[in-house]
């Protein structure tokens, strides 16, 4: 059975969200890269720009030091770091990556990182699956995934729609699908990866917050009953199959 969930992204993070303006988001489809991505081995990409479920995003690994996410990462003029509920977050700007800007958050607690975030194409995960893919491309490559709705107020960068997640929690992954007007259709906006059946936070929230709704399995808006001032259309709630 498939199942999804949903996140959404703080306001703090907007100054380096890749490839947006501050009014309306750019397409998808021109921040596609610019071959095609290898569909499946971790040999297609190299172990530095492989996403592994519930272990690592290129060569950091969760449970690794702050000190060796700077070492891989080094801080830049442009990056940003804060500390919230959630522990402390870098946030690091792909900015060399040719086929477009991108960032990559690394969440740390006690001094370990407990959650990676690639909304960068940059790193893939074993099935090829990168940031701007296409919600059917995920779901035929994972099943038994949950989905859920951040219920945050809409944001112009992330299509006026709240993030909507589609989760794994055994594997410790997380899809997480930001929404493009100009083509009424929802895409990969990034990938998250965690220890599997442990702590999670849905961007600068947790779990038990009343923000944070399940929504139906593999689904891409919330129902009618959770939508933002009338921001969600019913008809695009339908859930998405990957046959």
């Amino acid at each position: 059975m498939k199942l999804a969930l949903t996140l959404i992204v703080p306001t703090v993070l907007l100054p380096t969200l890749l490839m947006f303006g501050a009014g309306s988001p750019a397409s998808p489809r021109s921040a596609q890269p610019l071959g095609s991505a290898p569909q499946s081995g971790a040999d297609s990409f190299g172990e530095e720009m492989t996403i592994e479920p519930g272990s690592h995003v290129g060569l950091l690994k969760l449970g690794d030091s702050r000190a060796r996410a700077l070492e891989l990462f080094p801080k830049k003029a442009e990056d940003q770091e804060w500390t919230n509920n959630c522990g402390t977050t870098m946030d690091w700007v792909d900015a060399t990556n040719p086929n477009g800007k991108g960032d990559l958050s690394i969440r740390i607690k006690k001094d370990k990182v407990f959650q990676i975030e690639s909304a960068t194409t940059r790193f893939h995960t074993l099935e090829g699956i990168t940031t701007f893919d296409h919600p059917e491309k995920i779901a035929h490559a994972y099943e038994d995934l949950h989905a859920y709705v951040l219920l945050t107020p809409p944001n112009s960068a992330l299509g006026d729609r709240p993030l909507v997640f589609w989760i794994d929690k055994k594997k410790g992954i997380a899809f997480v699908f930001a929404y493009y007007p100009a083509e009424h259709k929802r895409y990969l906006y990034k990938i998250v990866i965690f220890e599997p059946n442990k702590t999670f936070c849905p961007e600068e929230e947790t779990t038990s917050s009343p923000k944070w709704q399940s929504i139906p399995a593999y689904s891409l808006e919330p129902p009618p009953d959770l939508a933002l001032n009338g921001t969600v259309e019913s008809s695009d709630s339908q859930p998405v199959t990957g046959n």
